[in-house]
């Protein structure tokens, strides 16, 4: 069974299990865009958008403990789901269908499993040395690599598991090179640029696109703006989920989004329309 696990895509050669190529794939994308985001911090590009910059620790003092955490515990979890069967094996080409399907609910998993272990775990007052998640809140996420910068146990609860957990129940995703790779770049780009400082959706207001197409500007700046995760480690007690690339459901279903609660972590009111044309008032 296990033999079989490593050996059924019929595309890759038996000594290269599919869970180390989607690593690695992985592993390129995170520190090749981990690199671009370090080369437009040296030479001050995009400046624009970069509006945090605050972490002191450079690229090289972040690297070692990030690698550690890729190499020592992402990696043999991906290779004990293929080897167990739960991930990475199956039918070599999802249908269109299917592929997009399972984009959509690796997205939604990924919401609520990282909701769970960061809200209910991680942040618990009892939990949060322990588990060292203090350690990744050192960092002000203005230092793209930083995103994998944490303790073993904060990574494997943050990081592995809510990618593991959603990919094997949604049957694995087979043994589809391209959604594996396609699912691991676009989580690393997503972690590497809520970390980064960056916000894309920063000149928007003010371009030509921003002045013209006002509406349309705005709903392009919800969907690549890295705000929420800048009030994350801001605050601390909003935002466990939601982000670039997230639907968001858990931290709107339980009301701890960035936008609905204020700095003294009370709900922000709500305007209720007045009836005839009178201002608007706050529900109570």
């Amino acid at each position: 069974m296990q033999e079989m696990a490593f050996t059924d895509n019929g595309v890759l050669p038996w000594f290269l299990p599919l869970a180390f190529v989607a690593w690695a794939v992985q592993m390129i994308a995170y520190h090749g865009i981990g690199l671009a985001f370090e080369w437009c911090d040296q030479h001050k590009y995009l400046r624009s958008c970069k509006i945090r910059d605050v972490d002191r620790l450079s690229y090289r003092q972040l690297l070692p403990r990030v690698l550690a955490n890729q190499v020592f515990l992402l990696l043999p979890a991906m290779l004990f789901m293929q080897w167990a069967g739960l991930a990475f094996v199956g039918t070599p080409h999802l249908t269109p269908l299917r592929f997009i399907t399972n984009m959509v609910l690796i997205g939604f998993g990924h919401d609520i499993v990282q909701y769970i272990t960061h809200r209910l775990v991680l942040h618990r007052p009892g939990l949060m040395k322990p588990l060292g998640h203090s350690l990744h809140h050192s960092t002000g996420a203005s230092k793209s690599i930083s995103a994998c910068y944490m303790s073993g146990a904060d990574f494997f609860l943050e990081i592995v598991l809510p990618y593991l957990i959603p990919l094997a129940l949604i049957g694995g995703g087979g043994s589809d090179i391209l959604f594996h790779c396609l699912v691991a770049s676009l989580g690393a780009f997503g972690g590497l640029y809520e970390h980064s400082g960056y916000d894309f959706s920063a000149p928007l207001p003010k371009s030509w696109l921003g002045r013209t197409f006002p509406r349309v500007a705005s709903v392009i700046a919800l969907l690549i703006t890295s705000k929420a995760h800048a009030e994350h480690h801001r605050r601390g007690s909003v935002s466990f989920s939601d982000g670039f690339g997230s639907p968001g459901i858990c931290d709107s279903w339980f009301g701890t989004r960035w936008d609905k609660i204020n700095d003294e972590g009370r709900p922000v009111p709500v305007l209720k329309p007045a009836a005839s044309g009178g201002p608007a008032t706050t529900a109570s």
